[in-house]
């Protein structure tokens, strides 16, 4: 018994002393990463106020004649279904969200689509 309890120590000595070599090595690598210089996504870039403004603005109607998709009726950055009256921003791509929503969006972090991530800087072709 006294030999197996002395296995298991030294096994579990073994086992730490490879994760602390193995966070080293990650700490290490870390210092190497941030080190570099940050390069980052198109789409972590904010789009210029003077763009997001020129996009189109509408008012959402809840026409009941006109079978709206349950899926086109809804914003998919906050998902909350709209209602009549929400003014909805209209990107190049076609896809509408609530205004306040999408201005967040666009404004402070990213400069796509949250759906298509299609880059509201860039002329439509």
């Amino acid at each position: 018994m006294r030999e197996a309890n002395s296995d298991n120590h030294v096994r579990t000595r073994d086992n730490i002393s490879r994760i602390v070599m193995l966070a080293e090595a990650l700490f290490e690598q870390s210092l190497v990463l941030s080190s570099r210089p940050h390069v980052s996504s198109i789409g972590s870039l904010p789009a210029p106020n003077d763009v997001v403004e020129s996009l189109p603005v509408k008012v959402y109607y809840n026409n009941s004649d006109k079978k709206v998709r349950e899926d086109d009726a809804k914003c998919y950055i906050c998902l909350i279904d709209y209602e009549g009256g929400d003014n909805l921003r209209v990107m190049p791509c076609h896809h509408e969200f609530h205004l306040t929503c999408v201005d967040k969006w666009l404004k402070e972090v990213h400069r796509v689509c949250p759906l298509c991530r299609g880059d509201v800087c860039k002329p439509e072709r």
